[in-house]
């Protein structure tokens, strides 16, 4: 009965692993030879059933080949059911089984990440066919790797600083409290400062074989409290008091001979209160953000104004000394003021007197452009003289000039200067100068302030 069985067994492997088309050619062989046998034992007559024997072997038969066909049918129709895929193995053994080669390495790739390249062994992928229900996902395979590697192997707990491998610790719980530790002595080191970690701490869940280093809780404590394994981050707000510097601002003038400046008004410097963010790293500043300011007193310009007047008139034959006044220097070369404005031995001075070295001969020059109103000889005093009109109420005259000197008439155009004479000794004069008088709507005024002076000032301007 054992070799029957066998035969029947190794018949029905053979017809259920056969190719789809040579089963069906078999099938329907088989098929046909039932029907004939049927046919047969449906035409034994009675003495056919005389013997016994006879009638048993032949009714085994028939029910051994309808079972080959039942079983042949079965088989066949489980492996049309079954679908591709990739095996995973394990020292030969079959762990699980991955839709496509794809998601059998992610699963592998997910078993590393959560074991660890210590603790994994390899696993090997195979194609094969099997029923869609032993298909699993690659997260489920993972897990299914990590089951049959874990049982000989150490759970530990690894220790990351900014991605990179710290340490590992069997004390997870340990760990944990350690870096918690960590941060509460960051808190205690500044107490009113907002406190992080400057690198990124994590811990990951990893398996180790027993020749795989772990550390102690002590020891981790240890290595987190160097400076150069984990630095602290803190934020607080500063308040202070910043001086806002003046700006300085350059105007131009022509009461200024160019090259020369002076400060028309000081700068003063304003203040403001602030209040920063501040971030640093130990005791380095990284950062500061100003959130809020106040102004307390605003900064004042500082002004200065800075010459653009020439300091000489360049005419045809000879320069005329520019000054910081309305009028040009009315002598040529001649720069001592002998005689001011104002009260003297002799008088009331109404102008300033002129004069120098060889003065007798120096050219007298229109202190600005203006008409010639009178040209000629006053018995007054003033011997040779000239005056003219610039305009606005504003008169110049010069006096004393040589005979025959005067260079221009009354109702003559004058520029600024403009050559009107020669320095003299005529009228009531005891030497060689220059008389310059300056009237504003009639009235004689002190001409210093109009030739850049300061008033009665006296001696050489040059």
């Amino acid at each position: 009965m054992e070799k029957l069985i066998d035969a029947v067994y190794a018949a029905v492997a053979f017809l259920g692993n056969l190719p789809k088309s040579i089963f069906s050619a078999v099938f329907s062989f088989i098929g046909r030879l039932l029907t004939k046998v049927l046919e047969r034992i449906r035409k034994f007559n009675k003495k056919s059933f005389s013997s016994h024997k006879v009638f048993a072997r032949r009714a085994i038969i028939c029910v051994i080949v309808i079972a080959v066909i039942c079983s042949a049918t079965v088989i066949g129709l489980h492996n049309s059911l079954k679908i591709s895929a990739t095996a995973l193995k394990v020292d030969g053994r079959v762990i699980g089984y991955a839709a496509t080669p794809e998601d059998a390495d992610l699963a592998k790739a997910l078993a590393i990440e959560s074991l660890g390249s210590n603790g994994y062994k390899p696993v090997e992928n195979a194609d094969t066919r099997t029923e869609a229900s032993n298909v699993k996902n690659a997260e489920t395979l993972a897990a299914a790797i990590v089951d049959t590697f874990k049982k000989d192997l150490t759970p530990v707990s690894e220790v990351y600083v900014n991605g990179a491998l710290l340490c590992a610790v069997e004390d997870g719980q340990g760990a944990r409290e350690a870096i918690a530790e960590a941060f509460a002595n960051a808190n205690k080191v500044y107490p009113t400062s907002a406190v992080s970690f400057a690198e990124s701490v994590t811990i990951k869940p990893a398996y180790y074989t027993d020749d795989k280093p772990t550390i102690t809780v002590d020891k981790l404590k240890g290595l987190l409290a160097k400076s150069d394994t984990l630095q602290i981050r803190h934020a607080e707000c500063k308040q202070d008091v910043t001086i806002k510097t003046y700006e300085t601002v350059e105007i131009q003038t022509n009461q200024l001979f160019l090259g020369d400046s002076r400060i028309k008004r000081s700068g003063q410097n304003g203040a403001e209160y602030k209040i920063s963010l501040v971030t640093s790293i130990g005791d380095k500043e990284q950062l500061s953000e100003q959130r809020m300011s106040v102004p307390i007193k605003e900064p004042v310009p500082q002004i200065i104004e800075k010459g653009i007047r020439a300091e000489s008139l360049v005419m045809e034959t000879y320069t005329v000394m520019q000054t910081l006044g309305v009028f040009v220097w009315p002598a040529v070369d001649l720069y001592e003021v002998t005689s001011p404005f104002g009260i003297r031995s002799l008088g009331n001075h109404k102008g300033i007197d002129i004069s120098g070295k060889n003065a007798s001969g120096c050219l007298v020059v229109a202190g600005a452009s203006g008409v010639v109103t009178e040209a000629g000889y006053n018995s007054g005093g003033y011997g040779n003289y000239v005056k003219i009109n610039h305009g606005n109420g504003i008169e110049t005259l010069y006096a004393h000039m040589l005979d025959n000197s005067l260079a221009v008439s009354a109702g003559d155009i004058v520029q600024k200067g403009q050559v009107v004479g020669q320095v003299g000794n005529t009228g009531y004069s005891f030497g060689a100068h220059l008389h310059f008088e300056v009237r504003i709507n009639g009235v004689k005024v002190d001409p210093a302030p109009y030739l850049g002076l300061e008033p009665g000032q006296k001696g050489m301007v040059r």
